[in-house]
């Protein structure tokens, strides 16, 4: 029995397949901690069957042979699924759900509109926790009016928009970036009223108030209106200091 056992794991989100995407979304709604999902996603991706621990060592058996490991080698494997302890960095989702195929993950070439719809109904998922909100964020995602999710599918859903607007954030900083209150802790979610005044002055923005541009803005593609709304962020931001 020796310790160099060979196990070939992801390092990234990014890296899953569908099924590895689905795996791991199941042992999340198991209420499992991330420590315990790692373990599980180490011993299937790695091949490994846990067989008994014998003193300060583990015994693990993989494709008919024993191996013998310390508690710092599982634990440098479990380093190696650091990343699902996190929001995916960049935006990852199943390529199919039944036979319906999604958009861009990035959400380039996606419509602006369809960006302010998505966005709203995923703050409504975050106030009520109510899977609806989910389903029809997937209608548009997915392009399929009738889909339907199990509940696999829809947390999937939930981590690609999340995974989206961090990474938009960073690309667009001042006009995404995080608001905090005075205690530096996230304002709670707002309120449906608040959204859609939020999403009107938005629009009003690449509009200029000329409401007959609206359809246009609304078809814009969603990196395009981003890039000229955090353009005016970043000018607002720099008029506000200068009048300190």
């Amino acid at each position: 029995m020796k310790e160099n056992v060979n196990i070939k794991l992801p390092t990234a989100w990014t890296e899953l397949s569908d099924i590895q995407l689905r795996y791991v979304f199941s042992l999340l709604l198991a209420n499992l901690s991330f420590t315990q999902v790692k373990i599980h996603c180490l011993l299937k991706w790695g091949d490994l069957k846990f067989v008994r621990k014998e003193g300060a060592l583990f015994l693990f058996r993989q494709k008919g042979r024993n191996y013998l490991l310390s508690a710092s080698a599982v634990n440098g494997a479990l380093a190696h699924l650091a990343f699902i302890d996190a929001i995916p960095g960049y935006p990852v989702r199943l390529s199919h759900i039944g036979w319906h195929k999604p958009f861009r993950a990035d959400f380039q070439d996606v419509p602006f509109g369809d960006f302010l719809t998505l966005d709203n109904l995923y703050q409504g998922y975050l106030q009520q926790k109510n899977s609806s909100f989910l389903v029809q964020m997937a209608q548009i995602m997915y392009n399929a009016p009738k889909i339907k999710l199990d509940a696999v599918e829809e947390l999937s859903i939930f981590y690609w928009f999340a995974s989206v607007k961090q990474y938009l954030s960073q690309m667009y900083p001042h006009f995404l970036k995080v608001r905090k209150n005075n205690d530096d802790e996230e304002l709670s979610q707002p309120s449906f009223r608040q959204l859609m005044e939020a999403m009107n002055t938005q629009i009003r923005a690449l509009t200029g108030g000329d409401i007959t541009k609206e359809e246009a803005v609304l078809k814009m593609d969603c990196w395009r209106a981003l890039t000229e709304l955090d353009a005016k962020a970043k000018d607002y931001e720099e008029i506000s200091r200068k009048k300190k």
